[in-house]
């Protein structure tokens, strides 16, 4: 327990002296400085660093705590990079070897606290913290521990909920008050409490009082003025957060998280330059720091410096080539360039350099983007649909799917489309599409089946009319009148405007004039040529070019004056 009292002590004040340090200039070798690299965003050596601490020091539970605590950081930095699922597995793997190192350490057990309650299990969390505060000193037992680290505990229990987004401000405040009890001017108290009220209450003025008794107790930290910046930020009083950042920077200029909150906030406002200013000063602070590096990048991205994008990522890939982010976003920009060649080509290197699980609904799209551009639009389709994969709730992505096979002619393609949409929630259009699918892959019934949905919904739609009845008159190969009362229907639902609807009304006396000869054909039935001559007539003064209609007429017309002379003989 002595080693343990050092380190905390240590820690707490090794943080306030090394936050003015330029982090490159680090060669992180203690814990002190590896929880600095995770507090500035430095993942990547943090990582470095943790493993090589618990490598010299496997029995140092306190070192496993915030190596675990490194990932949770990192997924609230970025929740698209990094899922809830591989943070809290990682996470949860060095609480267990923490507390398996060190099991009279507290930390740890609050640790795998935290990961149950990111993954909702609120009673699981609950007993990893009433296991932890048995550790701790109460006037019962006789364990003894260093003030800093009791309150801490007691503290990261109270940060476990806020972090979390868990609602129980009992939990929290109970906490921070036995905190408190043991450390009155605890910073990190103020802090959480502060969290506490503007994260999960909305109380701003109870937010900003806790964050100011902080900077009262240590006046050169700026921790406190940032989280009064970022609480600013939030209540979207962006002129105080600039002043707010503005301040930090003044405090400590080597506070390298105070300018990426600056170049974030310049970039919403729209200040471009100031964005890319402060962008490169955090990451000057932060030199070699590949995950400043990275949101520089994406700065650029949301500022539409597409060109800049593609130079910045190019030049990282030519020293790291397997970072599946930097081909993302010069894949990206590429396309935004109209660079769509070599768009496919960067962003097939992006899935070759990413697990399954990593691979983004963005990543699908923009290489849908890009094949479209090519006129590829099979390829285009093919790529929406995967997108709409991963997202069954996103249909529009669907929809361009759909859109895309139909420019293509895929009409097997559209229909398998269409499968993967819940019928109930079928628009008309989408039925008629779908009866236009069938029709041209010769699956009639299939098809008339469709048009009369569409005819349900929409009885003023007279393509649907249209196309039932003739997918009606495919399907009456031996000419039976399957279709004449749809071409009927067509007739009387286009009776108003027959100019309008000429076309249609055109094709069904056509049918009307083919259907009435093959009858006369069939039975010798005078009427059935007088009925055929008819509408045959009727087909010709809408279009005197139809060819069937003027061959039957003629042929009819000649065959029964023939019969007529003979019978007068």
């Amino acid at each position: 327990m002595n080693d343990m009292r050092i380190k905390t002590t240590l820690i707490t004040l090794a943080i306030i002296a090394l936050s003015t340090v330029p982090l490159g200039r680090l060669a992180a070798q203690t814990l002190e400085e590896a929880i600095v690299y995770t507090e500035s965003e430095q993942f990547g050596n943090a990582d470095k660093a943790f493993q090589s601490l618990v490598s010299q020091q496997p029995q140092n539970g306190t070192n496993y705590y915030y190596f675990g605590d490194s990932f949770i950081k990192r997924f609230l930095v970025d929740s698209v990079s990094t899922t809830l699922e591989e943070t809290t597995k990682n996470a949860r793997a060095q609480f267990e070897k923490g507390n398996n190192a060190e099991p009279a350490n507290p930390l740890n057990l609050i640790g795998l606290g935290e990961v149950a309650l990111f993954k909702k299990d609120i009673a699981a969390a609950k007993s990893y913290f009433d296991q932890a505060i048995a550790l701790l000193p109460t006037k019962k037992n006789k364990i003894k521990m260093d003030k800093e680290l009791n309150a801490l505990a007691y503290i990261k229990i109270a940060d476990a909920y806020v972090k979390s987004q868990t609602k129980d401000t009992a939990a929290i405040f109970s906490m921070l008050r036995e905190a408190q009890k043991v450390s009155p001017k605890n910073i990190e108290a103020y802090l959480v409490r502060g969290d506490a009220y503007n994260y999960l209450l909305n109380d701003g003025s109870q937010a900003v009082s806790n964050y100011n008794n902080a900077a009262r107790i240590n006046t050169k930290s700026p921790a406190a003025q940032l989280k009064l910046g970022q609480l600013w930020k939030r209540a979207r009083d962006y002129e105080s957060a600039l002043k707010q950042y503005q301040l930090v920077t003044q405090i400590d200029p080597n506070y390298a998280i105070a300018y990426k909150e600056l170049g974030y906030l310049n970039s919403q406002l729209g200040n471009t330059q100031a964005a890319k200013d402060n962008f490169k000063k955090f990451l000057s602070l932060s030199s070699g720091n590949n995950d400043a590096q990275l949101q520089y990048i994406n700065t650029l991205f949301q500022l539409k410096d597409y060109a800049e994008v593609a130079t910045q990522a190019q030049a990282m890939l030519n020293n790291n080539s397997s970072n599946a982010d930097l081909y993302r976003a010069l894949g990206y920009s590429e396309v935004e360039l109209g660079k769509n060649e070599a768009a496919t080509a960067t962003l097939d290197k992006l899935f070759k350099n990413s697990a399954p699980e990593k691979i983004r609904i963005a990543d699908y799209v923009y290489y849908a983007r890009a094949l479209a551009n090519m006129k590829n639009d099979v390829g285009a389709g093919d790529y929406y649909l995967k997108a709409f994969k991963l997202n069954e709730a996103q249909y529009d992505y669907l929809d361009n799917a759909i859109k895309f096979y139909t420019s293509a002619g895929d009409q097997q393609k559209i229909l398998d489309a269409y499968k993967l949409k819940n019928p109930d929630y079928y628009t008309v259009t989408d039925n008629f599409y779908i009866g236009v699918a069938y029709m041209r892959l010769k699956q009639y019934e299939l098809a008339a089946e469709k048009f009369q949905l569409v005819i349900d919904k929409s009885p003023d739609f007279m393509t649907a009319y249209q196309l039932r009845a003739a997918s009606l008159n495919n399907l009456d190969t031996d000419v039976k009148g399957l279709a004449m009362p749809a071409y009927q229907l067509l007739l009387d639902k286009t009776a108003s405007d027959p100019t309008k609807y000429a076309n249609e009304r055109g094709e069904a006396y056509s049918y009307m004039n083919y259907y009435y000869y093959q009858q006369y054909q069939k039975g010798q039935v005078r009427e059935d040529a007088r009925k055929a001559i008819d509408f045959g007539q009727k087909a010709l003064e809408i279009d005197p070019n139809n060819a069937n209609a003027k061959t039957i007429n003629d042929y009819l017309v000649k065959y029964l004056r023939s019969l007529d002379q003979k019978a007068k003989r």
